[in-house]
């Protein structure tokens, strides 16, 4: 086992700001926040697979400010010809049925607006797009690892979210896009079932998203970073391990020589607000319509590229 924060070596072999059909293709860098160096208790005892509760200590990083946009995500396709997957579990008229259906990253039942968080992509190809940000620009682009992002997600709180502990989930619709009375509307109207029927149910509060939001229409937590709790599931450097026994406290993320599974952190629009210390799981070649991600680089960034003025 070793902990590492890049996952494997750049293995794009394109030239920089390749011609697609007659045009330069530049990336857009994603508006990054500087997340300071410092030491936090990572886990909950509420969490067998969160537990043992432990400190870490994380060094200076940058995280993206936004979740990744489709936007964003087009420059990397037309760039390099990445193959996506053709099916995706996205169906509105089959919320309840996870069989695989034809939908892709940019043509599926959950989104319509370039800046929306990307989805139907899969581990696999977020973390191509890393890969090719990074060899793009000079900047080594990547997945946070669990503990970057925990960490960066509570932002200096204590608390069960960001915002506080919320008991009687009413304050979380200012903050977050998630499972609320607005998508319980909309799915007694288009499935004729309920947020009841869902493990975590719903929350008491409207937050007048019924699938995922443009990025940055919520509030932001503490560090300045916006739907970092929900939206859209978030995918993570990290192989997944059903506790805490071996993690690294520096920071790093854990990369096994077998990653059947990996870390997957926050909810989504679809499910009841996750807590900043709850895990998930999903295998690498998962493909849904309720994932995405967000960056991760190591220090800070003191300017930003002309496409990303221009974009923002």
């Amino acid at each position: 086992m070793k902990f590492n924060k890049l996952l494997i070596p750049l293995f794009f072999t394109t030239t920089s700001y390749q011609l697609y059909a007659g045009e330069v293709i530049k990336p857009i860098e994603p508006i990054m926040v500087t997340i300071p160096a410092g030491s936090f208790q990572m886990g909950d005892t509420s969490e067998k697979d969160s537990q043992p509760v432990h400190q870490v200590s994380v060094p200076e990083f940058s995280m993206g400010k936004y979740e990744v946009t489709i936007k964003e995500f087009r420059q990397f396709i037309e760039a390099t010809g990445y193959e996506m997957p053709s099916q995706c579990i996205h169906q509105l008229n089959g919320w309840f049925n996870y069989g695989a259906t034809d939908g892709s990253w940019q043509n599926n039942s959950l989104t319509n607006n370039d800046f929306q968080p990307v989805n139907c992509v899969g581990w696999n190809a977020a973390n191509a797009y890393t890969q090719w940000l990074a060899k793009e620009t000079g900047k080594l682009y990547r997945l946070p690892s669990e503990s970057e992002w925990e960490y960066a997600a509570k932002g200096g709180t204590n608390t069960k979210f960001y915002f506080g502990e919320d008991v009687d989930q009413t304050l979380v619709c200012d903050y977050e896009n998630t499972a609320d009375l607005t998508g319980e509307n909309i799915l007694q109207r288009d499935t004729s079932t309920s947020y009841v029927n869902f493990f975590n149910g719903k929350s008491n509060c409207t937050d007048h998203s019924a699938y995922s939001s443009i990025v940055g229409m919520y509030k932001a937590n503490p560090f300045g970073l916006h739907d970092v709790v929900s939206n859209v599931v978030e995918f993570i450097a990290d192989c997944y391990q059903d506790s805490y026994k071996n993690a690294p406290t520096n920071g790093d993320a854990l990369i096994d020589d077998v990653c059947e599974y990996r870390v997957a952190r926050g909810g989504s629009w679809h499910w009841n607000t996750f807590s900043t210390s709850q895990r998930g799981l999903l295998k690498a070649d998962f493909v849904g319509g309720v994932e995405g991600f967000r960056l991760a680089l190591d220090g800070n960034i003191s300017k930003i590229s002309h496409e990303t003025k221009q974009y923002s």
